[in-house]
């Protein structure tokens, strides 16, 4: 979560990114497709409009008030092995594209399965943090603040809780910044002889997404989209992995 006063790039940009994912999903949805692509194509849109929520104080605070955060990271979980057996179903019928594609796919729901799991241990840890330092100075909010920042500060410590969750982000946001660049390139391609490809699958039911030719004009946007989502969720997750890279820490401006 950020705010515009703390972090007015990374708050706009956050913003900016996760509704173009958003509204991309939603064009998506709207195109003729099957089952696995109905089911793909809407998963996506909850993990848009989830990122998109999750930018801003009170609309993460009002949505995990009604589902906590922890049921978020079980529902993302689920979506991960959604298209880990889209994966798995790619190399039974040896099609190697699809399952790249599909393996990027669960590698990006896997990563944030990582960010909601550690935000809800984040808020678990804390909150007992406090509970048991409440008897010292009930109502204290300076006390509160001193009494959070020293659990942030045991637990990124090599051992603690958030240690871990970083030292098991970094293959993550490895693959998220990685798919960044991918995705970048081939919105900004240059424009050879038109080719049609299937993404995802040898057949109607096992693509993810419409026939397209590669450097259409609906390519480039889908490329921009998956920029957008994968660059988006590192940006927004890089605090994650300050107990064990401190640098990422001047990412937040």
């Amino acid at each position: 979560m950020f705010s515009f006063d703390a972090t007015p790039v990374k708050f706009i940009g956050l913003l900016v990114l996760f509704v173009w994912c958003t509204g991309w999903s939603v064009y998506e949805l709207t195109r003729p497709q099957g089952v696995r692509q109905r089911v793909s194509n809407g998963l996506h849109l909850g993990m848009a409009v989830v990122m998109l929520l999750m930018v801003a104080r009170p609309t993460w605070t009002t949505l995990t008030s009604v589902v906590p955060t922890g049921v978020w990271a079980g529902v993302f979980a689920l979506a991960t092995g959604w298209f880990a057996w889209l994966t798995v179903d790619a190399f039974r019928a040896c099609d190697k594209h699809g399952r790249l594609h599909f393996a990027g796919h669960a590698t990006m729901f896997a990563a944030m399965t990582w960010h909601l799991a550690a935000m809800a241990s984040m808020a678990a840890g804390m909150s007992g943090a406090m509970n048991s330092a409440s008897h010292h100075d009930m109502g204290s909010h300076a006390h509160s603040a001193a009494t959070m920042a020293d659990w942030m500060t045991a637990q990124a410590q090599p051992g603690g809780v958030l240690w871990w969750f970083a030292l098991i982000g970094i293959p993550l946001m490895t693959y998220l910044l990685a798919a960044s660049f991918v995705a970048a390139k081939r919105a900004l391609a240059p424009d050879p002889a038109r080719t049609v490809v299937r993404v995802g699958g040898p057949s109607r039911d096992h693509q993810c997404h419409e026939e397209r030719a590669q450097t259409s004009a609906t390519a480039r946007l889908a490329a921009a989209s998956d920029f957008a989502m994968n660059f988006g969720m590192f940006w927004m997750s890089t605090g994650l992995l300050v107990p064990i890279l401190p640098f990422f820490a001047l990412l937040a401006f």
